[in-house]
């Protein structure tokens, strides 16, 4: 028979052990780690009218390299009405590289918001 110290301590490890399943299960299902880091970005304008650009960069911070990445940003004209979407892509983004992108954005466009930055 059992005596009541050890049985705690058995209680007390076996509540320890799935505590440790659980953490580690919340920490697998939460958010993806990032390897890429979005820097600033604006649109940038052409002298053709509706041929408009977001540009700006994105950084390879992780340590190894990143087969695929896209931007996608939500375009919006002067009254503030969303008119479309632009999207660029890069792929073999190496360690430390950084990647000037351009994605085109048709319309008369005064603003843009990123929607999404994916990356496999």
């Amino acid at each position: 028979m059992l005596s009541l110290v050890a049985m705690k301590r058995r209680s007390i490890v076996w509540w320890v052990l799935l505590g440790c399943v659980v953490c580690s299960s919340a920490v697998a299902a939460g958010a993806p780690v990032r390897h890429v880091r979005l820097g600033s970005y604006r649109v940038e304008r052409d002298v053709k009218p509706g041929h408009n650009k977001v540009v700006g960069t994105l950084t390879n911070v992780g340590r190894v390299p990143v087969h695929s990445a896209r931007v996608s940003f939500r375009l919006f004209d002067a009254k503030g009405h969303a008119i479309g979407r632009a999207t660029d892509e890069v792929h073999n983004l190496a360690p430390g590289q950084t990647w000037k992108f351009h994605a085109v954005a048709r319309g008369n466009v005064s603003r843009a918001r990123v929607l999404r930055v994916e990356e496999r």
